[in-house]
Parts: C-alpha cells; sequence; structure tokens
C-alpha cells in the first residue's frame, strides 16, 4: 500500500447507517486492499457502526463518526454520543457479538467510554 488514506465521516444514526459506512470503506479501500481484507474492513466497520447507532447516538441524536487512517494499517475509530454499551459489556464480563467479530478479524482492539461517549478503535495490518 502506498498512498496514505485520512479521512472522518459523520454518519447520521439511523438503520441504513451501517450499510452507508460499508459503501464508504469500498469506495476509500476497493483499490487498496484484496478483497478479504476489504471484506474483513467493511464487516468491523459494519458492526461498530450498527453498535453505535443502536446502543448510542440513536437516544442522543448525535452523528456516530467514522474515523478512518490507512499508512502501513488501517485504523479505525468509531466514536457516538452517550455512553453507549461498554458498561453493560464490562458488567456481563463478556462481549456483545458485533465485539467478537472485531475481536477476531482485527489484530488490536480497544474501547474507550465516559458518561458522554463511546469509542472503539481496530487496528488490521495491510500485508
Amino acid at each position: 500500500m502506498n498512498s496514505r488514506v485520512r479521512a472522518i465521516y459523520k454518519i447520521d444514526p439511523q438503520l441504513a447507517a451501517p450499510a452507508q459506512a460499508r459503501r464508504i470503506i469500498a469506495e476509500e479501500l476497493s483499490s487498496r486492499l484484496s478483497d478479504r481484507l476489504l471484506n474483513d474492513v467493511k464487516l468491523m466497520v459494519s458492526e461498530l457502526v450498527a453498535d453505535g447507532v443502536v446502543h448510542g447516538s440513536l437516544r442522543d441524536s448525535g452523528p456516530v463518526m467514522l474515523d478512518l487512517a490507512v499508512n502501513h494499517d488501517i485504523r479505525c475509530r468509531v466514536l457516538n454520543d452517550g455512553p453507549g454499551f461498554a458498561r453493560r459489556v464490562e458488567q456481563a464480563g463478556r462481549h456483545a457479538s458485533g465485539l467478537r467479530v472485531v475481536e477476531q478479524l482485527s489484530d488490536r482492539w480497544g474501547m474507550q467510554s465516559s458518561s458522554h461517549r463511546t469509542e472503539v478503535w481496530f487496528e488490521r495490518h495491510c500485508a
């Protein structure tokens, strides 16, 4: 991968948000990634945006933010307003299904939350 990408998108918190996120990833990365890697990234982003809509921004009416950075690796962050689902995940002691997908397909991932914002990110090597 020889060119860098840095893009931040605001996605309205609606049912079509995951599909919009997949289209964004396809437009930004389809010429840079193998089909398999592209599909993995689209799936991870779709799951995180869906979680952001369901557990965060719909209630609080702010957009879901998709922050995409690509250099030698792909780093993607999905942010939403509201406390999201992180507390429930921690209390339950297990990952939500979308986070399981990210955990399995990413090389690294993490989550931060506060009373007013949730951020989930992942990294994937482009090799």
